[in-house]
C-alpha cells in the first residue's frame, strides 16, 4: 500500500474568470483617443486616459472619473444593449474633456454635437433582470428630540440633528419590501 500525500495530488484547475464584458478595452480606449483628438483635447488628458470596466454600476451606463482620467463603463448593460456602445463612450468622454463638474452644461452639449450625437442626459434602457441589490436603508433618531432620519449609510456620528441640532444615534436597519 502507498501512502499518497496532499502534495502528490494533482490540484483541480480553477475554471478561468469570466471577463466583465467581451469587448476589448484597448480598442475602447484607442477609440476614447481618436475621439479626444477631434475633439481637440488631446494632450495630458489623451495620454493618460484610461477605459475600464466597472461591473458595481447599477443603472448607469457609464461615468466620468475626472480625478483619475478614467471612463468607467457598465458591463452587464453594455452586453445586453450594444448598440449603446459608442453613445456611451462619448457620452463620458465629453464630460471628461470638458470637465466633470460642468455635467450637462452649454459645453457639454457643444462637445456632443461636435462629434455628431445628440446630448442626452440619460437612458431609457430596460434595466429589469439584472439582480440588483438594494441598497440597506438605516433609520438614525435623535438622541434629545426623538426625531428619525431615514439615511443610505449607517454612521451617524458626525451628523446633528436638524431640528435641535442633538447627537443622532442608529435606530436600526429599515426593512426592505
Amino acid at each position: 500500500m502507498q501512502l499518497e500525500l496532499p502534495f502528490d495530488r494533482p490540484r483541480p484547475r480553477r475554471p478561468a474568470r469570466r471577463p466583465p464584458s467581451r469587448r476589448n478595452l484597448a480598442a475602447l480606449a484607442r477609440l476614447a483617443r481618436w475621439l479626444l483628438a477631434r475633439l481637440g483635447a488631446g494632450g495630458r488628458l489623451q495620454a493618460r486616459l484610461a477605459v475600464e470596466w466597472n461591473p458595481r454600476l447599477r443603472t448607469a451606463l457609464g461615468r466620468a472619473d475626472g480625478a483619475r482620467r478614467a471612463l468607467e463603463l457598465n458591463p452587464r448593460l453594455l452586453d445586453r444593449h450594444p448598440d449603446e456602445l459608442v453613445p456611451t463612450l462619448i457620452h463620458e468622454l465629453c464630460h471628461l474633456a470638458v470637465g466633470v463638474r460642468e455635467g450637462h452644461g452649454p459645453s457639454w452639449r457643444a462637445a456632443m454635437a461636435a462629434l455628431g450625437q445628440p446630448p442626452t442626459a440619460c437612458h431609457r434602457l430596460d434595466v429589469s433582470g439584472l439582480e440588483l441589490r438594494r441598497r440597506r436603508r438605516w433609520r438614525w433618531r435623535c438622541r434629545d428630540c426623538g426625531d428619525l432620519y431615514e439615511r443610505s449609510h449607517r454612521g451617524a456620528r458626525r451628523f446633528r440633528c436638524g431640528a435641535c441640532g442633538g447627537p443622532l444615534r442608529v435606530d436600526g436597519e429599515i426593512a426592505s419590501p
